[in-house]
């Protein structure tokens, strides 16, 4: 199961309809382009992914889904 998102700064938050996001880091820091999946909740739904570099966190909405996307 997935633990609940605590993150000190809200800024540090993106919501995405995407199930894979890239994420490269702030722009005053570096790490290296990582590729994340989304961590599914207690129900077994996307939920969100924390980057392991700089703690960005990643929400999953299915609202924004591209619409070619949706099933």
């Amino acid at each position: 199961m997935a633990e609940p998102i605590q993150t000190s700064n809200k800024a540090d938050i993106t919501k995405t309809g995407q199930l894979r996001v890239a994420c490269g880091g702030p722009s005053h820091g570096r790490h290296p382009k990582v590729f994340l999946s989304m961590v599914d909740d207690a129900n077994g739904q996307p939920s969100h992914v924390v980057c392991p570099y700089c703690s960005h966190t990643f929400i999953y909405n299915a609202k924004l889904q591209p619409a070619h996307a949706a099933h």
